[in-house]
């Protein structure tokens, strides 16, 4: 058994399902419409007590394949209120967490072969929030241990709850992420910084790569799913995650050439700072630190040696940027 939260109109509703296989595939049936809240459906008597509406509890058994009481609490046991649920924690686990029963290699075998990867990917980033899937490969199959036995409706709705705890910063990239963008592209960076990326072909690959899951998970050629429109609205709506990749780069790159050339350098003059960056005196006035930033990692992406730029040119721009920064500070 498991909630579904279906979008409407006015808003959400909530409806009680349960996955059941149907051949080789999963499935899944309404069990009970729970209405905008399913608090409601929670009784309580007085002090810390609460109990299930017995004639929602009976509808359910009625037709639940594989009904468990249990199960049903644990499902509601987030809508008890807060006072309550905070007060009768410790009961509820006073039985101590039961072992984790370790998996047999046919067990992992099984379990990595039947999760498709796009949902490794997805629980993935949201366990880790890592953007790199090179590690992937090499998770433990009880990561996707739950996806196993679930209809694609209640995975769908098992991701949906995990999303929902993303911050907004981080949709855009997760998207990029899942769909596997960075391997249309070649370097690390495609990794680590998808907005230095071609914006058009990013956009072209992923309406690409969301078509063809589209059809991959739902055999939908027509149009896309309803439950993957929200993947149109997480990467076109949203802006990539600030970086300090280029930061990082520029640390990095000092470090290795501290012993490169042990001449001073001439420091570069206001005038030449503002001629490399492209920028009068009067701008430079009203130009704020975050503005002057953003114009430093532009010239440091085209420049850089990592990238195929010149070294000179790379230590000419950093010391026009703490010039510059120097005077708005």
């Amino acid at each position: 058994m498991y909630f579904a939260q279906i979008k409407n109109k006015t808003g959400y509703s909530y409806l009680l399902r349960e996955s059941f296989p149907a051949g080789r595939k999963m499935t899944f049936h309404n069990l009970f419409d729970l209405g905008t809240n399913p608090g409601a459906w929670i009784k309580y008597p007085g002090g810390n007590a609460w109990y299930l509406d017995e004639e929602m509890e009976s509808a359910v058994s009625a037709v639940c394949r594989n009904f468990d009481p249990d199960t049903l609490e644990d499902l509601f046991w987030p809508w008890v209120r807060p006072g309550i649920r905070q007060s009768v924690e410790v009961f509820r686990n006073r039985g101590g967490s039961p072992g984790v029963k370790k998996l047999t290699a046919l067990e992992k075998e099984a379990i990595l072969a039947a999760t498709h990867a796009f949902d490794k990917r997805r629980a993935h980033f949201l366990k880790f929030g890592n953007m790199d899937q090179e590690p992937l490969s090499n998770m433990p199959a009880i990561l996707f241990k739950d996806l196993q036995k679930k209809s694609r409706d209640e995975i769908e709705q098992r991701f949906m709850v995990q999303e929902s705890k993303l911050r907004a910063r981080d949709l855009k990239s997760y998207v990029y992420t899942i769909f596997d963008l960075q391997h249309f592209f070649k370097g690390f960076m495609a990794r680590k910084m998808p907005h230095a990326m071609d914006q058009n072909k990013v956009e072209t690959f992923f309406l690409e790569e969301l078509c063809r899951i589209n059809k991959e998970l739902f055999d939908l050629t027509s149009h896309l799913d309803e439950y993957f429109v929200r993947y149109l609205i997480m990467f076109f709506d949203n802006e990539y995650a600030d970086t300090t990749l280029l930061e990082e780069m520029q640390k990095d790159f000092i470090f290795r050439h501290r012993f490169f050339d042990q001449t001073p350098k001439p420091s570069v003059s206001l005038g030449k700072a503002l001629s490399l960056f492209n920028i009068t005196r009067k701008e430079l006035k009203i130009l704020n630190k975050k503005k002057l930033t953003r114009i430093y990692k532009k010239f440091a992406r085209e420049h850089h040696p990592d990238k195929g730029g010149s070294h000179e040119k790379f230590v000419e721009i950093n010391n026009a940027y703490q010039v510059l920064l120097e005077k708005i500070v």
